[in-house]
């Protein structure tokens, strides 16, 4: 338990139970007892930080409650007006390009290509205008589970206290 505890720490992605097996040289399945046994573990400790599941992975994270905390403490990766973008295009997705102009201005364009260099939009071309939609790395990161963009919408909304912040 406690090498799979060092690995889910260590990770900045969420892991398979295979993927966890393999870093550490043990058997999947005595991994997911293991991890079963952990994540109970951390929920009877009811601290600020557990390891969730998120579809078929696991990652070690602050409890819902706790992560402002954790915010004011963490390292800024990106700036506001970027995660603004991201959250526009997760919840109004697929985008056009030309229609998150109009709601964000023209520095849109250098924020999609960050987040394109992050791995957390993708674009494609379509007749004369480029489609944007997150991608599978940003449920990971976000810790969104979610199958489709319907459920990364209803994630948003939850998220954002059921109001539409346009």
């Amino acid at each position: 338990m406690r090498k799979i505890e060092a690995v889910l720490f260590s990770s900045e992605n969420p892991l398979r139970v295979g993927e966890i097996a393999a870093i550490i040289d043990e058997d999947a399945r005595a991994v997911s007892r293991a991890m079963k046994k952990l994540r109970e573990e951390y929920d009877a400790r009811e601290g600020a930080i557990e390891i969730a599941r998120i579809g078929n992975r696991y990652v070690m994270q602050l409890r819902d409650d706790y992560v402002e905390y954790g915010y004011r403490m963490g390292k800024r990766e990106m700036s506001d007006d970027v995660l603004k973008t991201l959250a526009i295009i997760a919840y109004y997705q697929p985008i056009t390009q030309s229609k998150l102009r109009e709601i964000r201005g023209s520095r849109v364009y250098e924020q999609v290509e960050e987040l394109k260099k992050r791995g957390f939009v993708y674009a494609k071309k379509s007749g004369r205008t480029i489609v944007l939609r997150t991608t599978k790395r940003f449920n990971d990161y976000f810790g969104i589970d979610a199958s489709n963009v319907e459920d990364v919408k209803r994630f948003l909304e939850e998220k954002m206290g059921g109001e539409n912040n346009e």
